[in-house]
């Protein structure tokens, strides 16, 4: 029995083994960005100067890439700044609102309720009571 448990999972392991082989080589054999070898026995001076001047054109659009993505990078940046700048005005101006707030609840003009209403009592009008004096 143990014999043929062993089998099986070498059988298993083999298949698995198999298996990964055959999708690196199908992938290798889909890759389509290869680089033709430089200098090798056959090639024409054309074909390599060929070669050499799409590499440089791809060096060159991967440079104005660069360029553009740099300029986003840049242009990112400066949102983030300017983001940063609101947040802590809207901050600061949250703070001032939270300081009166307190300053009209300290001197009684409103209450503020555990679930955060605002109640504003009733008074009179110059301090007094309901009836004007």
């Amino acid at each position: 029995m143990k014999r043929f448990q062993a089998l099986i999972a070498a059988a298993i392991v083999t298949g698995l083994i198999g298996l990964g082989m055959l999708a690196i080589g199908i992938n290798a054999a889909l890759n389509t960005n290869v680089v033709a070898a430089s200098n090798a026995p056959g090639d024409s001076p054309t074909a390599v100067a060929s070669t050499s001047s799409q590499a440089q054109a791809q060096i060159s659009q991967l440079e104005g890439l660069i360029k553009q993505y740099q300029s986003r990078e840049q242009q990112y940046q400066a949102q983030l700044n300017q983001a940063t700048t609101q947040l802590d005005q809207a901050n600061t101006q949250l703070q001032q609102y939270q300081q009166l707030l307190i300053e009209l609840q300290r001197r009684g003009l409103i209450r503020i309720g555990s679930d955060g209403s605002i109640q504003v009592p009733r008074r009179g009008l110059f301090g007094g009571d309901d009836n004007g004096g």
